[in-house]
């Protein structure tokens, strides 16, 4: 029984998680491409990237897929199996290192909410040399989460003191 009410704990903790973020990124993404709308001048920083997923089945990599799409300023391009990888186009991307971890962010928010809790494989990093998960959830167990990605201070997509400091590291 307690075993049962500590899953149930997690799991709604790692859903509420991902969708307070979705939220975020779906309000943060409308207020900028609203703005760009509203602007006379061009903040765009198109880029496309192939982003490795770590998504196992069809059915979390479609749902990765409909909340890319769903993100004002992202679109999904094309979906390839083996190796499993996204093609995503981002219109507001300056920083490319920064819209692939918050990406990436976001697909191990998706899959830790979706995964049962105790599952034998674990959300873990996608590119070689990205943070190990820490972020500790209800009972002070990992989870599966990752940190939480820096978000840009600036919308303007010029470099504020944060990416200098990154850049000097």
């Amino acid at each position: 029984m307690i075993d049962w009410l500590r899953r149930f704990a997690v799991r709604s903790y790692r859903i509420g998680r991902f969708v307070g973020y979705f939220i975020y990124e779906l309000v943060a993404s409308n207020v900028i491409v609203a703005w760009e709308i509203i602007t006379p001048r061009s903040g765009l920083s198109p880029v496309i990237i192939a982003m490795p997923l770590r998504s196992r089945t069809k059915g979390e990599r479609t749902l990765f897929v409909g909340v890319v799409t769903l993100t004002p300023g992202t679109l999904s391009l094309d979906l390839r199996d083996e190796p499993a990888t996204l093609y995503i186009h981002g219109m507001h991307a300056s920083d490319v290192n920064r819209f692939r971890r918050r990406l990436h962010y976001l697909e191990d928010l998706l899959l830790a909410a979706w995964r049962p809790v105790g599952s034998a494989q674990q959300v873990g990093p996608a590119v070689p040399g990205a943070a190990t998960p820490t972020a500790a959830g209800p009972s002070g167990e990992s989870g599966g989460l990752p940190p939480r990605p820096e978000t840009p201070a600036a919308s303007d997509g010029k470099p504020t003191d944060r990416d200098s400091e990154e850049g000097s590291r």
